[in-house]
Parts: C-alpha cells; structure tokens; sequence
C-alpha cells in the first residue's frame, strides 16, 4: 500500500497506539498533544508500547500545536482526544485545513460525536471510528495496551465519503490494528456505548476496576441493569443486537481483568469526562424515545457532580501551585 502522510491528534492510548503502528509500517505521521512532556519524551526516548504487544517507534513530526498541521499538509487526521475537547481542537484548526481535501477521523467514545466535526468540515470528509483496543498511559513516552478485540470500525457519513473510508480502513489494517469499513456505523457506535455505559459509571463513582466491578455482587447488580436500559434505548433507535447480545457483554466484562475505563481514569487525573457523549446522551436519547432509563440518568448527575469537584479541586491546586 503507498504510505500516507497522517497526523494524530491526542497521543494518549488510542492515538499513541495507532501512531506506533503506522510508524512500524512507514507511514509518516506527525503526533500532536497538549501534554508537552510527553511529546518531548516520544521525541527524544520513541514512543514505547507494552503489553498485548511491543512496539518502540521514533516519528519525526511531533508538535504540541494543532497549528501546526496545515504545514504539514496531512492526508488523515485522526482526532483521538476526548469528545469533551472537540470543540477545542476545531477551534484551534486552522481554516485553510478544514477547507482542505484532507479527511478527518473521530475516534472517541460516545453518540454523535462525529456530527460536531462534520458543522465544522464537508461531511463527505468526515468518517466516525469505532475503536475497539484499549490502553493505559503510564507515563510520558510510555503506552501499555490492555486488550484488542478485533475489529476496529471505521464508517462514513456520506456517500460521497465512502471510497475514503475504504482506503482508511485498509491503512488502519495495514499497520496490524484489524479494521472494518461500514455503511452503517452507527450500529457500532450504539454497540460500543452499549459496553462502555453499563461500567464505566460506575467505575468513575466507586473507582473500581473491571475486575472488582462484576466480581462484587451490588455492583455487578448494577452492572446488569445499566446493561438492560442501554439495549432497551438502543432496540428503540433499530439497533437489535440478537438474543446472544447481553451474554457476550457479560463475558466480555468478565475478561476485562483490572483495567480501569477511561472515565475513572479522567476523574482521577482531573480532567473533564465524557459523560456528555455516554452516560447523558443515552438518557436523552431515551427520554426522546420514551423509554425508561432513570439509571443513566441518575449516573450521569452523579458525574456531572463528580467532575466538578474533581475540576474545582485541580483548578484550586493549580492556583496554590
């Protein structure tokens, strides 16, 4: 396959990930991250990731800046930060990209997430990931992958999107991460929300790991009727996922081991979560519907509770720094 020029925006565990496997392959990519200590690791020791697998890749493009990147002249964008910095990152895009031929993959967690990067850039340049790895980041430089199961999803919003998708897909699958372009996306997308909702909140309330989560009894409980009003709100938007559906996300939770979802992750670290686009957004979509799904509803003000505690403490600390 002709290597692509490609930058990735947000160099945590998803995007570090991806980075290192088109790097191993010969593509050039250009990695940009806010967290200035981490590009400056990745410049100076490689970007290393452990794990499931092992990779150590040194890019020549790094930048701390999103301005950066009409110079140099990408052919993909990956944007692989959190869906509560979209807005952010497009308003630091410079107008001249946007309007460019360049395409633009959302890749994170949630519902609708790709629809404010399409009021920003032509939706016909416009594609949705369903990512389906995971990691932790442990430190400046340094990625452990938890688990792939494959595939990756990869989906256009419009047709005329649909030729760029394909060849997307085959780049992703090119660099050894498996990944499957589709015309209907958002079958992935509701699937994949489906399995993030029914833990991670409650794992950003308790700060329980997968593991501790569905081996304890009440939050296993939990666990189970979160998952119930998930594939209930979903039946009402066409997605039916088959009687077999609920055992698989059971066992799938069952062999998640100790990892941490990224939303507990957020809070412990500070930072915003993205509730908006999991928990909230499911009971919106639900309450349009109207389904039942209090759970959701009641999780998702836990959190909203939680990270503004969480912010208004980081935000104090800083002060006092």
């Amino acid at each position: 396959m002709k290597h692509k020029t490609i930058a990735i925006i947000g160099a945590g565990p998803v995007g570090g990930i991806l980075a290192a496997h088109l790097l191993s392959v010969g593509h050039t990519v250009m990695i940009i991250d806010s967290w200035e200590e981490h590009i400056e690791r990745i410049g100076s020791e490689g970007l290393q990731i452990t794990g499931r697998e092992e990779l150590q890749a040194r890019p020549f493009h790094l930048s701390s800046s999103i301005g950066t990147l009409e110079a140099f002249e990408p052919e993909i964008v990956f944007i692989c930060t959190k869906a509560c910095d979209l807005d952010a990152v497009l308003d630091e895009m410079s107008s001249g990209l946007k309007r460019s031929n360049t395409v633009f993959v959302s890749a994170q967690n949630g519902i609708d997430t790709e629809q404010i990067v399409a009021e920003r850039i032509e939706r016909s340049r416009v594609l949705r990931a369903v990512i389906s790895y995971a990691g932790i980041l442990e430190g400046p430089g340094k990625i452990r992958e938890t688990f792939f199961s494959a595939p990756n999803y990869l989906g256009w919003l419009d047709e005329g999107g649909k030729e760029a998708c394909m060849e997307a897909a085959a780049v992703i699958s090119g660099s050894g991460l498996e990944t499957e372009a589709t015309g209907d996306i958002q079958r992935f997308v509701w699937r994949k929300t489906i399995l993030n909702t029914c833990t991670m909140s409650i794992a950003a309330v308790t700060g329980m790991n997968m593991q501790e989560m569905v081996n304890f009894p009440p939050t296993a409980q939990l666990v189970e009727l979160l998952l119930q009003e998930s594939v209930a709100v979903a039946k009402g938007y066409g997605f039916d996922y088959g009687p077999g559906f609920i055992e698989m996300v059971r066992e799938f939770n069952q062999n998640a081991g100790p990892h941490k979802p990224s939303m507990l992750v957020d809070l412990e670290n500070g930072r915003k979560t993205e509730n908006r686009f999991l928990m909230r957004r499911v009971a919106e979509c639900a309450e349009r519907k109207g389904i039942s799904a209090p759970l959701h509803r009641t999780m998702a003000n836990i959190i909203d509770a939680l990270e503004m505690r969480t912010l208004d403490r980081s935000q104090a600390r800083a002060k006092s720094g």
